[in-house]
């Protein structure tokens, strides 16, 4: 494990250097949280509605900016990134490597993940100034914790499914393209253009227990304080009963791309 460590502690360093990134992520990151505001601030106020879906507006605008928080740990680079070392032959290298090439894309795509978060979190402490009167600020200690625990599960599931579809790529040259189709597709999932809950019930109670729920829709319904402790805890069992298997279809399915990868010389 210290090997592993030691490589995410490299990843972070790395990231540093790109500042300019950085800057670019708080910039739209803020001006996009702000757009958000405005736009349901306008919702409710042209409707007359004081709720909607069972959303207030302070429910609604604190889903959003902590979605657009939260969503930094959504790891879906590393079906890319698996991608396009398939496609370019830089996988033969990483392999004879003394240690598991999927764990050091974890904490590879973990420490992007940490750097993203970073400027979301400050930029949002300085719009908090404009837009605290529509934000659930008291938390209690047991949402703080089950969003921290969701968070975990989000980047560990997000990290496998997308290396699942990054797995596509012994068998797909245009691989990339499928991904992308089905990044349209979580993103619906996960909540980050609207709730689940304004889709159709059925729709919505299915999708809730999906692992793309905790890439931002439960953790921002967590901090809205819109799930009782034990619903919370039964999304939670459910999600980590969902890493179990999928980290089976993961090392199954590696497992035989490699195999394919070898026959034909990468």
């Amino acid at each position: 494990m210290s090997k592993y460590l030691h490589v995410f502690k490299l990843y972070i360093l790395d990231s540093w250097h790109y500042r300019f990134n950085t800057v670019v992520s708080m910039f739209f990151s803020g001006f996009n949280t702000m757009i958000t505001v405005f736009f349901w601030v306008i919702v409710f106020e042209s409707g007359g509605s004081r709720s909607l879906n069972s959303y207030s507006l302070k429910n609604i605008i604190t889903y959003f900016v902590v979605w657009n928080i939260v969503s930094a740990f959504n790891l879906s680079n590393s079906g890319f990134y698996l991608n396009r070392m398939v496609k370019s032959g830089e996988l033969n290298s990483v392999l004879i490597r003394p240690y598991s090439f999927t764990v050091a894309n974890y904490f590879d795509q973990l420490s992007k993940g940490i750097i993203a978060i970073i400027p979301k979190i400050l930029l949002t402490l300085v719009i908090f100034l404009f837009i605290k009167r529509y934000v659930i600020i008291n938390q209690n200690i047991v949402n703080v914790l089950f969003v921290l625990v969701f968070l975990v599960v989000s980047t560990i599931s997000s990290f496998m499914i997308w290396s699942i579809l990054g797995c596509m790529s012994f068998w797909f040259e245009e691989a990339e393209a499928i991904m992308w189709s089905f990044a349209v597709l979580f993103n619906f999932l996960s909540g980050m253009f609207i709730p689940l809950d304004f889709f159709p019930k059925w729709i919505s109670s299915l999708a809730e227990f999906l692992p793309t729920a905790t890439w931002g829709y439960i953790p921002s319904k967590i901090i809205a304080g819109m799930y009782s402790s034990e619903k919370m805890l039964t999304l939670l069992c459910v999600n980590i009963c969902s890493l179990i298997v999928l980290a089976l279809i993961v090392k199954m399915i590696w497992n035989r791309g490699i195999r394919y990868y070898s026959s034909v010389g990468g």
